[in-house]
């Protein structure tokens, strides 16, 4: 399962990632990566973005409209790895003022502001209020639902999670886990509509969870705001190998030192240094972005990021051949990819 991360508003914002994923895993596992992988994406931002957008209008007025959906267009093409996209929204940073709009000046850096912070605080959940969280989680549980129906019940499931989508995906599978009592005593904590989303087969229940990647995650933030920085997401699943018991799995957090969003994990705490593999340190981006924060959009656009996950996907499928569990209930390996990015509860 791919989960993204902010300012995506395309549903296809996989499809150079799946092409990627697909190409390596071919090379690696021998196999047609159509047969043994079913991939999709979690596309969860048409539930935030509906109220960036009415807010950005509002504050720039008419004359702003059609700069800000070119700026959308130039995001969705920087997602989908263009440098001259990257370019255009940098370029438009400069300007100060949009003719025709209300005094409302930089407005590229107003937008970015709206669409990367808006989304973070958008996603929040507190004691009175949890409708935004509810109604992105019961994306991702639809899309868990669509993969146990495709890649069957007890397929071992693969998240790619970029950015503010590793948060969302770490949340999501941490909610799951406290309810299966995997912390101790089981408590609720999924409302209503994600319940509804999701059915009962081990998948659906985060049973099946074994390998995570978190790419340029802003997780630590998050755990800033815990007690000892909280308590991390546990990958693989503690009943995954009972599901699939030659397949070993692992959570890898790829981060690029360059790219001020993300960082290591294991060093936040004792519990966190042994739930996360590796801290995968990698400069990621095209040799004169490499080296600076723009690099963040790009991780799942280079192969030096995509080709390992291929490799570890690859060996967990001749695992599955091996036992046969490929045969029957289980078609193959699940990856369900967000972009997309903390650990541990809110």
């Amino acid at each position: 399962m791919f989960v993204h991360g902010v300012e995506i508003d395309n549903p296809h914002f996989a499809d150079g990632a799946t092409a990627r994923l697909k190409k390596a895993f071919a090379r690696y596992s021998g196999a047609d990566p159509d047969e043994a992988l079913v991939l999709k994406p979690a596309f969860w931002a048409q539930e935030l973005d509906v109220g960036h957008d009415e807010l950005l209008n509002r504050l720039g007025g008419g004359g702003a409209t059609s700069f800000f959906r070119t700026l959308s267009r130039w995001a969705t093409a920087t997602d989908a790895g263009s440098g001259l996209a990257l370019a255009a929204l940098v370029l438009s940073g400069l300007v100060r003022r949009l003719p025709g709009a209300r005094d409302f000046h930089f407005p590229t850096m107003r937008w970015l502001t709206v669409h990367y912070v808006g989304d973070a605080v958008a996603y929040q959940i507190n004691s009175s209020e949890r409708e935004l969280y509810d109604r992105v989680h019961a994306v991702v549980a639809r899309t868990l639902t669509e993969l146990a129906a495709e890649a069957g019940e007890n397929a071992p499931l693969c998240v790619i999670a970029h950015s503010l989508g590793s948060v969302v995906a770490s949340n999501f599978f941490y909610d799951l886990e406290v309810e299966a009592g995997c912390y101790g005593e089981p408590r609720k904590l999924k409302g209503r509509r994600v319940a509804r989303s999701l059915g009962s087969s081990p998948v659906e229940r985060g049973e099946t969870l074994s390998f995570l990647y978190t790419l340029g995650s802003p997780m630590a933030l998050w755990a800033a705001r815990l007690p000892d920085r909280g308590t991390p997401l546990i990958v693989p699943h503690p009943r995954a190998a009972h599901h699939n018991p030659k397949i070993k799995g692992e959570w890898v957090n790829v981060y690029a030192p360059d790219d001020v969003i993300s960082s290591p994990l294991k060093q936040l705490n004792d519990r966190y240094d042994r739930q996360v593999a590796e801290d995968r340190g990698l400069s990621v981006g095209p040799w004169w972005l490499s080296w600076s924060p723009l690099s963040h959009p790009w991780y799942w656009n280079d192969d030096r990021v995509i080709d390992p996950i291929a490799a570890s996907l690859a060996e967990a499928w001749h695992a599955l051949r091996a036992t046969g569990n490929g045969a029957s209930t289980t078609r193959g390996v699940g990856a369900c990819v967000t972009t997309l990015s903390p650990g541990g509860r809110r």
